[in-house]
């Protein structure tokens, strides 16, 4: 029997664009005709999933996965500034988790806080790189199979990670056990219009080829649809908005450079037939070691004094406001939500 829709459990839902899943596997993206909510149908499973992200994922030179995750270093240490102060409003101490917090760059930062902080990412190189370079503690596993206590956090960070769980809602009922009563959660994921209208596009012109969904991406999400989640889920939200406004603007169509958005199919995908490989084999600690040694070497030539200033961090967030409106305006490349367990 098919499953229900996430958002309002229609019981039907219609195939609408065949895509190339970071270039390893194609799937169909269904639509419900209810709510329109969009997804990866039928689901991955746990090992699915976790076979999208080995160690080329975060490789620069791969083809497939994140274009180039150091360029995120001193991004991430930026945000790390202002959640450092946030957090100290909270309290002088508490325990906070980021969940799929990749190469641990925010970590890194937040450790400054004085906080107990923690990591948890599905991708084995990510937890190896986070442990390893930054001392922090990470955890190899989905938030499900992690199994935390209850209760067992004050802050909870998911950057860019619901769109990548198989079933977001009891992703996000999961998020609320480990959270206590009272507990704030800070989530940014993408506007599912945003991150599928170049595809469409794309998918007119490509033939027999489907584009490449290289993130690999399983939810799309509107702002209704994140508003009925967050409720039915136990949480409370305080602040919605739409941030990146001109990257929203282009890869909705609305300014050139659309194509931007759509990386060309240049690995030979597998079926979309159930698979239960995990990790592939080449995934082995000198592997690890020597993709961490080039992410190292990136991070150091990539590195620009005056993006460490604080001067700079507040101009940066500066620029950051003009580029963000309300949630209701749907513009924007992403929801940046803060919200709070009821």
């Amino acid at each position: 029997m098919p499953e229900p829709c996430d958002i309002c459990a229609a019981t039907e839902m219609q195939a609408v664009l065949e895509v190339s899943l970071i270039g390893r596997r194609r799937v169909q993206v269904h639509r419900c005709p209810r709510c329109g909510f969009r997804q990866v149908r039928p689901r991955l499973t746990a090992n699915q999933i976790k076979a999208l992200y080995p160690s080329d994922y975060f490789d620069a030179a791969s083809p497939v996965g994140y274009a180039d995750y150091a360029r995120e270093f001193q991004r991430r240490q930026r945000e790390a500034y202002f959640l450092n102060r946030w957090l100290r409003r909270l309290g002088s101490r508490g325990r906070l988790l980021e969940v799929g917090c990749a190469l641990g760059f925010l970590l890194s930062g937040l450790k400054r806080s004085g906080w107990h902080v923690q990591g948890v990412d599905a991708s084995a190189f990510a937890a190896h790189y986070a442990s390893t370079r930054y001392d922090v503690d990470v955890t190899c596993a989905t938030l499900e199979e992690a199994r935390f206590p209850d209760g067992a956090f004050d802050v909870v960070i998911q950057k860019d990670l619901l769109e990548h769980v198989a079933d977001p809602r009891s992703h996000l009922e999961e998020t609320r056990r480990v959270l206590r009563p009272g507990g704030w959660l800070r989530l940014v994921t993408p506007n599912g219009e945003a991150n599928l209208r170049p595809l469409v596009a794309a998918s007119r012109n490509a033939g027999a080829t489907p584009p490449v969904l290289d993130q690999g991406h399983l939810s799309f999400f509107g702002r209704e649809h994140l508003r009925r989640l967050f409720e039915e889920c136990g949480f409370r939200c305080h602040r919605m908005r739409m941030i990146g406004i001109a990257r929203g603007l282009r890869a909705l169509g609305h300014l050139p450079g659309q194509g931007r958005f759509v990386r060309p199919a240049t690995s030979e995908e597998t079926p979309s037939s159930p698979s239960t490989a995990a990790v592939p084999a080449e995934d082995s600690a000198d592997r690890f070691e020597g993709l961490a040694a080039r992410i190292d070497q990136d991070i150091a030539t990539r590195h620009r004094g005056f993006k460490s200033w604080p001067p700079y961090f507040y101009y940066h967030r500066a620029m950051k406001q003009v580029d963000s409106l309300p949630a209701w305006c749907d513009i924007g490349y992403d929801f940046d939500c803060v919200l709070e367990r009821e």
